[in-house]
Order: C-alpha cells, then structure tokens, then sequence
C-alpha cells in the first residue's frame, strides 16, 4: 500500500486493487501547495471526512467534470454537495459503524471529532486585512458559512494488502470511542488548534501507531492560515514521525 498527500487534507491511498482519494481540495490563491484541478480526475472513489470547505469546496467541479465518481460522506456534506449542484447519483449515504468496499480497499467509519478552533484574535484579523492575499478573504467567508461539519467528522480505518493506515478527519478524538491502535501508519492532520502539539501528543499516545505522517500542516487558504510550526512534534518522535511532502508516495 502506499500514501500521497496532494496538499492541504487531500491523500490518495493506493493498493494492488486500485486508488481511492479523501478530501481533494485545490488551494486557494497564494497557498504554499498547488496543483491544477485536473489532479484529482480519473478517481472512481472519493471518500469525505468532513464538510468544511476546505474537504469539500472542490467536489462540485470534479464531479461535473467525472460524472462516474462516487463521493462517499456523511449527512451534513452529503446535504451541502447536493445544494452546490453534485448529483444525487454521485453521492454515497455515509453512516458511523459502517464498513465499505472500494477498489481493493475495506474502510471501517468511525466517528472522529474535530479541532477546537481558536478564536479569531486582533492580530490575526490585522495579518489578514493586510495580506496580499485578501482578495480571498469574500470566498473564503461565504464558504465557511455555508460548509459545516455538525459534529460528523470522520475517522477512517483503512484495510488492504496485509496493512492498516488510520486516516483522521481532524486533530482530535472522542473520550468514549474505541479506536483501532498499533496501525501500520497514522495520517495526523496537524492543523485547527491554537497549538497543535498537546492534541497531538494525545493522539499519538493513545493509538500509538507504528508510523506517523503529518498532512494539512500548509499555508492552504491565506490570508486566514498561517505557516505551522512542525518542530515541537517532530522533536518529541525523531524515529516516528515526518511531514509529508506533496506527490511524493509513502511506501507501506
């Protein structure tokens, strides 16, 4: 099996029965990563781990462009995508406790929980009044009102070839849950806290995986998000844990 990240939370997972895609997002202007839209065609599968905009905000154009694709996700996206104009023939009813099949693939849903997002301070509304990239700001505004997650992030466990790869929809989980542990590879979003290395640390601890990868640590929609600082984690698991790199496959 092997894992690619294409920025922000956008992974491909590829096996010896085929490839699915989780979160495909293309950056706003000014991103640290970009790809042209057509990176995420030719998918048959793409599952959803939430319906902020910057999981979903991309869907509604590779759909019209795939109109074969099956978009997999729970209630609220599902409801979102079909108000942007996705076809109900496109999307797949998504229910926690479930299991599905696709393209060489079984993929446990668990229910996840999402980051406590900070509060918007003075100085960063004063970083992105003045950024260059403020011009994103109406689109960014209009599509955060519009994308909620209603408490349905998902965490998804991925089987295929002999390995399990645990793919987390945001930087946090649920006290009461019972969670898969010791997985081939951890795919930790480290991202949507005030300081992402404490809620890390709990995550890794508790499933403690054999490997962990780090994605959705990017500068993905200036002016409202700022480089992450890595260093803490990646300090704390010299031998376990790494950044990924855009389009470079991670080998299991």
């Amino acid at each position: 099996m092997k894992v690619i990240w294409h920025g922000t939370a956008a992974i491909e997972t590829a096996c010896s029965g085929g490839r699915i895609l989780f979160d495909p997002f293309v950056p706003l202007r000014g991103a640290d990563t970009q790809m042209p839209p057509e990176t995420f065609d030719g998918f048959s599968d793409i599952f959803v781990t939430h319906g902020h905009f910057d999981h979903i905000m991309s869907l509604p154009a590779i759909a019209a462009r795939n109109p074969d694709v099956r978009i997999h996700c729970t209630k609220t996206p599902y409801e979102t995508l079909r108000k942007k104009g996705v076809p109900e023939n496109s999307l797949r009813l998504l229910s926690f406790g479930q299991t599905v099949s696709a393209n060489g693939f079984l993929l446990h849903v668990l229910r996840g929980k999402h980051a406590v997002l900070p509060s918007a301070s003075p100085a960063r509304l004063w970083y992105a009044l003045r950024s260059p990239y403020r011009g994103n700001l109406p689109r960014i505004l209009r599509e955060n009102r519009l994308c909620r997650e209603n408490d349905e992030t998902v965490f998804y466990q991925l089987e295929a070839d002999g390995r399990t790869v645990s793919l987390m929809g945001s930087l946090n989980l649920r006290e009461e849950a019972d969670y898969p542990v010791r997985s081939d590879l951890l795919v930790l979003p480290y991202n949507g806290w005030e300081d992402n290395y404490p809620p890390a640390v709990r995550v890794i601890e508790r499933l403690q995986p054999k490997r962990v990868v780090l994605d959705h640590w990017d500068d993905a929609f200036p002016p409202l998000t700022m480089p992450v600082d890595l260093s803490p984690i990646l300090a704390r698991y010299p031998d376990r844990i790494s950044p990924m790199t855009p389009g470079r496959a991670e080998e299991l």
